[in-house]
């Protein structure tokens, strides 16, 4: 089974995919995603809950996580106060044009406390820049080659099989195939053995691998999948519990219910209308 990807889209005058994201308190962010594009991610407002290939870490305001290559990956608030972030998404192709290996690289910014500042910096500027003001796209492309510049000559700590010694990671190659599986079939019955079957592991190993390398268990996973289409299904089509509920998988409105209180300590319907209040 192929992966599935995120396909990155590009600003044609732009070498990088730029977007603001701002997170409620309330948001609760279950599918874990991976791109071909390395993706780093600044904090401008709050504190952001990372989790990188099964490891979660607190980013504070005013610093950056880097995603590399096909890191198995999710960001989301990690307290009541919410946050806001910048994303950026490398474009492979622009950068090709000064490192043709750049497919092969991996990068670090942490090794060198001088270039992660620098780092910093260039993104809370990229930050501030009013996207609505002529010319600046100019700007955008100067903090952007700035980046890319620290990144390619402070901070490619190894490379893929065939290049440099590689820094272990993780082996998310079956995560990435069942985790594909579960966001496609989600709304119908998923037993322990199918999912198992799909990735050729018993289901007792791949219980064990999987809340290993994700840091939550299979069935927990896909109760919260469900959980969070669910509710934006009632949010977006003002659908009825009930529906909401049989539609996205759960066997039933009551395991609906207790997974919402579970989650967000509160009913679907409350938990709607909290939503709605603020808007």
């Amino acid at each position: 089974m192929d992966y599935q990807f995120d396909v990155v889209s590009y600003d044609k005058n732009i070498p990088a995919n730029i977007m603001r994201l701002d997170l409620s308190s309330d948001t609760h962010k279950t599918e874990l995603q991976w791109h071909r594009e390395p993706e780093i991610v600044y904090v401008i407002e709050g504190r952001s809950e990372c989790s990188r290939n099964g490891e979660s870490q607190i980013v504070e305001q005013g610093d950056i996580i880097l995603f590399n290559s096909e890191d198995v990956h999710l960001v989301r608030p990690a307290d009541s106060r919410g946050c806001r972030l910048l994303c950026v998404n490398f474009s492979f192709e622009y950068i090709r044009m000064f490192c043709k290996s750049i497919d092969s690289l991996f990068f670090d910014t942490s090794a060198d406390p001088e270039t992660h500042s620098a780092i910093v910096e260039a993104l809370q500027k990229l930050s501030e820049v009013d996207v609505n003001s002529d010319y600046a796209a100019l700007l955008q492309i100067a903090y952007i080659n700035q980046i890319y510049y620290l990144l390619l000559t402070k901070c490619v700590r190894f490379k893929r099989p065939g290049g440099d010694p590689q820094l272990p990671k993780r082996d998310f190659s079956y995560a990435k195939t069942a985790i594909a599986y579960i966001n496609e079939n989600f709304r119908h019955e998923i037993p322990l053995d199918e999912i198992a079957g799909v990735v050729n592991l018993s289901p007792s190993y791949f219980s064990k691998y999987f809340k290993n390398v994700t840091q939550v268990s299979f069935s927990e996973y896909l109760a919260n999948l469900r959980l969070e289409n669910a509710v934006n299904s009632m949010l977006a089509y003002n659908t009825t519990v009930s529906t909401a509920a049989l539609e996205n998988g759960f066997a039933n409105v009551k395991s609906f219910i207790t997974q919402c209180k579970k989650v967000y300590g509160c009913t679907p319907a409350q938990y709607k209308k909290k939503l709605l209040s603020k808007k």
